[in-house]
């Protein structure tokens, strides 16, 4: 952050500087130091992305999920005050965390019949806790699943009602969005018995 900050002696000013009036600026002569306060240039991700006591590229992960979804997903959100879902991301707040318990690939605490609710937060398996780019792509599609829930609280894994069920969204997304690597990785992973499937 500190890159572009240049330390410049105090006296180098003090004989340059002089006061003329009461609008300009007075500089002792006996000051050594000059303090300089420079304000990071910090990138934002997202204004509601909150990621707490957890691993910095998880935001990345959420963002690709996010972006993902909006881009390929053409159904509209189940709370109808939504048009689409680059709005509902725009006003919904995810919490994302590796959890140290349970054996679910992913988890959201989705409160059904609640199509206000404002903050999801989402706990991802300890297994994947690793910045690896395998992980990463594992976790961006386990996000997908858990957003999708967000979006369709309606919605079972399975068809339901006539309407594709998260699974077979899930699936869709991910295959488009060429991520088909990392769904064959989440199913070796489940058929070895190291991590399960959402099971909401």
């Amino acid at each position: 952050m500190l890159e572009n900050v240049e330390y410049v002696k105090a006296d180098a000013f003090s004989n340059s500087i002089v006061s003329q009036s009461p609008n300009e600026l007075h500089m002792p002569s006996s000051i050594d130091t000059v303090n300089i306060n420079v304000e990071p240039s910090v990138k934002n991700v997202s204004s509601m992305t909150s990621i707490t006591d957890s691993p910095y590229w998880l935001s990345d992960c959420l963002e690709d999920a996010k972006n993902l979804i909006v881009e390929y997903h053409d159904e509209k959100p189940d709370d109808k005050s939504f048009v689409d879902c680059a709005n509902f991301f725009a006003h919904k707040t995810f919490d994302v965390k590796i959890q140290n318990n349970g054996n679910a690939s992913g988890d959201i605490n989705l409160i059904r019949g609640l199509l206000s609710q404002p903050l999801y937060k989402i706990c991802i398996h300890d297994m994947l806790r690793e910045d690896t780019r395998d992980n990463r792509r594992m976790i961006t599609v386990v996000l997908v699943h858990q957003l999708l829930h967000a979006i369709h609280p309606s919605r079972m894994h399975d068809f339901t009602n006539g309407q594709k069920g998260i699974n077979k969204l899930e699936h869709e997304l991910a295959n488009r969005a060429s991520y088909h690597d990392a769904l064959l990785n989440l199913e070796s992973l489940n058929q070895s018995g190291k991590i399960h499937l959402c099971n909401m």
